[in-house]
């Protein structure tokens, strides 16, 4: 059973108008322009997003899902009352309020700006719990795309690593989980291949390998760093992490043309 409140992350009891703008925060998410490098999975998770806005979007649509969700077990929560009107926001909560606005409607340049002033002024400053757990998550991952978009790929990885560690460890919303650690994999393996010596590139694959990535995104992150090492002129230790990647995931891909200069036998590929 497809439960559409998932989908598109909000609640049972949510208003329209919280639908509408989990909707478009997810659309902008995963649009296959943003993710040229996964075309078919970000189609297909925009279908979902469209068929759920839809369904929920819809007053007679929404009442039979809710009765399908009660048949399977799913309880529902639809509000029976005016809805509960939130308490106005002031100071360093309404400036929080402001900068998500402004990254869900697509100014990030003033967000990220907002975003580095208030950090300037408050050392320890962090969106929770001027924000929702979800509305805090959402900042920081959203934030690290404009960072991302803006070339800035420390930044960048930084956030995402917050978001990853606060989704990993914290409670098991996983609203970015699976996204963000697909991010971080391709900025560290972007990151190896333009560090500029062989002491700098191991530093960054021990950075990575804090994070307690899956074996899959080892392996990956593993061979950039051996393909960083063998640019670098180092070829024993090229060899050495090629064929440790391989050892963590035999099945590793790409690596072929890597194994002949390297001098590998035993590839799987």
């Amino acid at each position: 059973m497809i439960n559409y409140y998932e989908i598109l992350q909000v609640t049972q009891s949510a208003g329209l108008a919280e639908i509408k703008k989990s909707f478009r925060r997810l659309l902008k998410r995963f649009h296959p322009d943003r993710n040229r490098t996964n075309s078919d999975w970000a189609e297909a998770q925009t279908r979902r997003l469209v068929d759920a806005y839809h369904v929920l979007c819809d007053e007679q649509r929404r009442r039979h899902h809710d009765h399908e969700l009660r048949l399977h077990g799913f309880a529902t929560q639809r509000p029976n009352g005016p809805p509960r009107v939130p308490r106005p926001a002031f100071g360093i909560t309404l400036e929080c309020q402001r900068i998500l606005e402004q990254l869900l409607e697509g100014n990030g340049p003033q967000a990220v700006e907002d975003y580095e002033r208030l950090r300037g002024e408050r050392s320890t400053f962090d969106f929770y719990p001027h924000l929702s757990l979800k509305d805090h998550l959402d900042c920081k991952f959203l934030l690290g795309e404009e960072y991302e978009r803006e070339g800035r790929l420390a930044d960048a990885l930084v956030l995402y690593e917050e978001v990853y560690r606060e989704e990993r460890d914290g409670p098991r919303l996983r609203y970015f989980f699976e996204d963000v650690q697909e991010r971080i994999v391709i900025i560290y393996c972007q990151r190896l291949l333009e560090e500029p010596t062989a002491e700098g590139a191991n530093a960054c694959f021990a950075q990575a390998m804090k994070l307690d990535l899956p074996a899959k995104d080892v392996a990956e992150i593993q061979k950039k760093l051996a393909e960083g090492l063998l640019r670098l002129g180092d070829e024993e230790g090229a060899r050495r992490e090629l064929t440790e990647a391989l050892r963590i995931r035999p099945g590793l891909k790409g690596v072929q043309r890597l194994c002949s200069r390297l001098g590998i036998r035993a590839c799987v590929v």
